[in-house]
């Protein structure tokens, strides 16, 4: 469209010009939420975020297969920018949620994460207390690397045995998440409902600082 001598922003004006593409795109209606209630979900998880969430907040997303969910239930919250993963890089989440805290203090970073992604890199918890970072980070602890055992079942291996299901799992022992973060200066708590998210989310979102909700989900 361009040669590097030339502009591309014009080339690019050029081009929308000759498609007829319009200026800017759709912007989706504010939906209101009730609040969720029974046993929770990535989707209750996302109904959550939507409802408490103020504008202007980043979510940096490595929540992998929980990820989805929360992306589709925050379409109609207020206006926000999305951090997504990049290719399978599993583990970007939280130094991600970091940076962003960084680079924008007066926003709100919720970091979404998988609990086996979380596992690669959650010494970044510590750098947030250490630098009180605004973060929230949401650990779906399905105690397992469920992308991974996706993966495997892509590859047409058949049924896998009990040592190769075995490296997948993160339930020998379990990775108690409240106490992990604890130890390195954030506040958490672990909801197992939908209605003890929504409360506990909220309550999170409106403080300052880092803190941390493993969802059993």
């Amino acid at each position: 469209l361009a040669s590097p001598d030339q502009d591309a922003g014009a080339a690019l004006a050029l081009l929308a010009d000759a498609l007829g593409a319009p200026a800017s795109g759709p912007v989706a209606a504010r939906q209101d939420f009730p609040a969720p209630k029974g046993v929770l979900s990535p989707a209750d998880v996302g109904v959550s975020i939507a409802r408490h969430m103020a504008a202007g907040a980043i979510i940096a997303d490595d929540g992998v297969t929980a990820g989805l969910p929360v992306f589709s239930m925050t379409a109609g919250a207020e206006p926000h920018d999305w951090l997504a993963l990049t290719g399978g890089a599993i583990g970007i989440g939280m130094p991600l949620a970091v940076g962003a805290a960084v680079a924008a203090p007066d926003r709100k970073v919720i970091c979404l994460s998988g609990d086996g992604a979380g596992m690669y890199t959650n010494q970044a918890l510590w750098t947030m207390a250490r630098e009180k970072l605004d973060v929230l980070t949401i650990v779906f602890a399905n105690r397992s690397y469920r992308i991974l055992n996706i993966e495997m079942a892509r590859t047409g291996a058949g049924n896998p045995g009990p040592a190769a299901t075995s490296m997948l799992s993160l339930d020998n022992p379990p990775v108690d998440w409240v106490k992990l973060a604890e130890a390195q200066g954030v506040t958490a708590a672990r909801c197992e409902t939908a209605e003890a998210f929504d409360t506990m989310c909220a309550r999170m979102l409106a403080m300052k600082g880092p803190s941390l909700i493993e969802a059993a989900c």
